[in-house]
């Protein structure tokens, strides 16, 4: 290993578990042994991208090929393997299947779930896909603004197309005979059990599973209130009878079939993970050249997937309270709405000219996502 390339492994951010020169080997090792290139070597390695839940670098071969490489945030104890492996199929099924033709996802060369290699992590060698993220909304013009809103429909319509599954869960291994099915329901953290057959047996299983809590975590409390775990404050009596009655509601709970059809979800359309072609930046039609960071993606029913992009929302972004409002019940589908700015007078603050100073912009953010949302949902309807 050359010194230039270790002085660039000593500069990079990493996780302290994890061994960026075993990365380059495992990288190094894939290229010989599957490509049979045994006299290629790591030029360069340098720093991505970082998310949630993975780091992502980028390696330069002797060759002037290129790919990405993209280690978990989480250690041992909080790393789920069986969701990574989800992740992968999930998107060699979006390659693979002919149903995305709309959707570019990277390939996917090698990958571990392990810690015990050279990398002393799991990872995951991919292609480098070309283009770039884009900034906040706030700082594109209004002309890109719509650009932006065209493309992410576009997305979100091409996952709304149904799905040769008939579980809710999420994508496993192929079986032996090379054919995908669903598993259990995952996010990168959590199992909620599963696959399930319908919405019914998940509303159950989940209300099992709550109840479930409560049997391991409420039954040894000094007092009948739940005082430290609801709010509202609930005593057991209350969430006895709230049990019944969610439990019996589920079976008359029947939605319109055309909400049913089992579509893929990916959890986090936003600016990190949708890369742009750099040259349609400054024109009004952006073009997507990748969808990254498929991690939790799930099978779900249609009406499971209405959620705006995070982009547009607006939840816990609020510059202040505004009087009157209700905040204490989170608006995870429909986002509260500003549309106006009210009498500035009123905004909290000393003086009028350090009210305008502090919350305009913020309070001009808001309310144009209003608008967004609307021309989003236009969009949405006519793809």
């Amino acid at each position: 290993m050359s010194p230039e390339l270790q002085e660039q492994i000593s500069q990079l951010k990493k996780n302290e578990w994890v061994d960026l020169k075993g990365l380059i080997s495992c990288a190094t090792t894939y290229i010989a042994t599957s490509l049979g290139l045994p006299s290629l070597s790591c030029n360069t390695i340098s720093f991505l991208g970082r998310g949630s839940y993975n780091t992502v670098y980028k390696l330069e071969f002797s060759d002037s090929s290129q790919l990405a490489a993209s280690v978990p945030n989480h250690d041992e104890e909080d790393f789920n393997p069986e969701a990574k492996r989800s992740e992968i199929e999930t998107m060699r099924f979006v390659r693979e299947s002919g149903l995305y033709p709309n959707i570019p996802v990277p390939r996917i060369y090698a990958f571990e779930t392990t810690f015990t290699n050279p990398a002393c992590a799991p990872y995951v060698l991919m292609e480098l896909v070309p283009g770039r993220t884009l900034a906040s909304l706030s700082k594109l013009s209004r002309e890109q603004q719509l650009s932006y809103i065209k493309s992410i429909t576009r997305l979100q319509a091409s996952l709304s197309k149904p799905v040769p599954f008939y579980r809710i869960g999420s994508i496993k291994d192929c079986d032996g005979f090379g054919q995908r099915s669903v598993g259990p329901f995952m996010t990168m953290t959590k199992c909620f059990g599963g696959p399930y057959k319908s919405m019914e047996d998940l509303w159950r299983a989940q209300l099992e599973k709550q109840f479930l809590h409560v049997l391991q975590e409420w039954c040894n409390l000094e007092k009948d209130v739940f005082e430290y775990f609801c709010d509202p404050e609930c005593t057991p009596q209350m969430f006895a009878e709230l049990f019944q009655l969610l439990s019996s509601l589920i079976p008359h709970f029947q939605p319109p079939k055309s909400y049913l059809p089992l579509v893929l979800h990916h959890p986090d359309i936003a600016f990190r993970n949708v890369l742009f072609d750099e040259s349609s930046m400054s024109s009004g039609d952006l073009k997507i050249t990748g969808l990254i960071d498929w991690g939790g993606a799930q099978i779900l029913p249609l009406m499971f997937t209405a959620k705006y992009p995070d982009d547009l929302r607006t939840d816990g972004q609020y510059p202040f309270d505004k009087p009157g409002w209700d905040y204490s019940e989170d608006c995870y589908t429909v986002p509260c709405d500003w549309t106006s700015t009210g009498n500035p007078s009123q905004w909290p603050g000393v003086t009028l000219e350090r009210k305008l100073a502090e919350y305009s912009s913020d309070i001009h953010r808001v309310i144009s996502k209003f608008y967004l949302r609307a021309y989003f949902n236009v969009c949405y309807a006519k793809e």
